[in-house]
């Protein structure tokens, strides 16, 4: 799998390099990408095997399925979502791995986050839905698994028709579309994070993927974009 150098829309950036070993050999990826893109880029399609070691390597591509786990830095991660930036080593999982259970004695407060109507989901759908409740000042926080806004539109790259019933975004294209119906202000917009369960008293327990971080968010009402 090459990288594109070139692409009629989009820029493509020059970014740093960075080097980290994947079964003892060093593999060079770019910073700000993804573990499985420099593993692809360098000739190694294969993450794992399956119980009858058939090869295994991406399925959904975007950190929802689990097929693409691997070690990282003796942590288990899901290489098409986690990037190369400070990564040391990536192996496969061993069939008889046991994952070590960290005793953690420290204590760290919880953080709870109070609003009116929490949106899972940046893409258009929960934009769309903030940009109304922004409208009539109803406070919101917007929970988003990816680093950056827009869910599906960011892989549009073509122009647009008008929205048919607001006679909006004509000719704009799906990435365009997204920045603008966030705006400037990206306040109360919460990126990385994924929801791990919905619990009583109107709140939601949610997950940094980066920091490992669990946060709690309080709300009215529920959207999920």
């Amino acid at each position: 799998m090459r990288k594109i150098q070139n692409h009629p829309i989009l820029e493509v950036p020059k970014v740093e390099k960075v080097v980290f070993t994947f079964n003892g050999q060093k593999i060079e990826g770019e910073k700000g990408f993804t573990i499985a893109a420099a593993l692809h880029q360098a000739g190694f399609p294969v993450h794992s095997h399956s119980l009858r070691n058939r090869n295994r390597s991406l399925e959904c591509g975007i950190g929802k399925c689990g097929a693409c786990e691997m070690l990282v830095d003796g942590h288990i991660k899901r290489i098409c979502i986690t990037k190369v930036d400070d990564v040391k080593e990536v192996r496969e999982i061993p069939k008889d791995y046991a994952p070590i259970v960290e005793q953690v004695n420290e204590y760290n407060p919880v953080k709870v986050y109070k609003t009116r109507v929490v949106i899972v989901g940046a893409g258009p759908a929960g934009l769309a839905c903030r940009e109304m409740l922004n409208k009539y000042n109803i406070s919101n926080i917007v929970i988003d698994s990816n680093d950056k806004i827009g869910g599906q539109f960011l892989m549009q790259t073509h122009q647009f028709f008008f929205f048919e019933k607001e006679k909006k975004f004509g000719g704009m294209r799906g990435f365009d579309i997204a920045q603008t119906l966030a705006g400037d202000d990206h306040s109360g917009i919460f990126l990385n994070s994924t929801v791990w369960d919905i619990l009583e008293g109107k709140r939601m327990a949610v997950k940094n993927i980066h920091s490992d971080e669990i946060y709690y968010v309080e709300s009215d009402f529920l959207f999920a974009g």
